[in-house]
């Protein structure tokens, strides 16, 4: 047997056990999914929402005003980034499962996040064709808490559906900041001004997809857009598993 038969062959019994030992579950209710299944259970499929339109043009996030091309955030706060892509809306019960991704070591929750992503918007990241997936880096402190970045392992799920390449080195992040959920709309923006940096020595990439969790404000997005085109990134999207709603 060839060696990337061996290697193929190796893969696929890893998976069949982790299947088996670590059958997936619903990321809300925790239900053992049937065989096949990666997402949400039948049971609590319709306790998800998914933006509708009218939709801001930028970020994706839901408008009030049909009339409105962007939502009050992106009026008030211009973004630099070209667009956004969220897949759910972040209300109960999802925001009580994306703690638990976070916080909780529910790191296998990443696949069905993914999936759903990419039902919502894999045709649109597919046309973009991004030349790299990059997940929003969280400070060595945090990581060191958490044991992982759950940004990070949403887009190494991403990555294999969509089959594009991810790289987590892209961005560091420098300040260890404040929550943001403690913060106001301006004290976010503030909070994350030099919150990350990129080395333009490492940095050949000219479209960049960035993969986050919780969209809210658009602050933390912007500020990893900034520090990408600070080393001649030329494009700039986002993707992530929610998005607030508009103000």
């Amino acid at each position: 047997m060839k060696k990337g038969n061996i290697k193929k062959a190796v893969k696929r019994i890893i998976v069949g056990l982790k299947m088996l030992f670590y059958p997936p579950v619903c990321p809300l209710c925790e239900e053992t999914l049937a065989e096949g299944k990666t997402r949400f259970c039948e049971n609590c499929k319709p306790l998800i929402s998914y933006p509708e339109e009218p939709l801001c043009l930028k970020c994706g996030k839901e408008t009030e005003d049909a009339e409105a091309e962007y939502c009050s955030d992106c009026r008030e706060r211009p973004k630099s980034y070209i667009k956004g892509f969220p897949a759910m809306i972040y209300k109960e019960p999802l925001r009580r499962s994306i703690v638990k991704f976070k916080y909780q070591n529910k790191s296998s929750y990443a696949d069905c996040f993914a999936g759903e992503i990419v039902r919502r918007h894999g045709r649109e990241i597919m046309d973009i064709s991004p030349d790299v997936l990059v997940p929003v880096p969280v400070h060595k402190k945090k990581l060191d808490k958490r044991g992982y970045n759950q940004a990070e392992v949403l887009a190494k799920s991403l990555g294999k559906y969509l089959d594009i390449p991810v790289d987590p080195g892209v961005l560091k992040r420098t300040e260890n900041t404040i929550p943001q959920k403690l913060l106001s709309d301006e004290e976010r923006q503030k909070n994350l001004e030099k919150a990350f940096i990129s080395d333009k020595k490492q940095v050949q990439y000219k479209s960049v997809m960035l993969v986050d969790d919780i969209y809210t404000t658009g602050a933390t997005v912007e500020s990893c857009t900034r520090a990408l085109k600070a080393v001649g990134v030329r494009d700039v999207y986002y993707t992530g598993i929610c998005i607030g709603r508009d103000k």
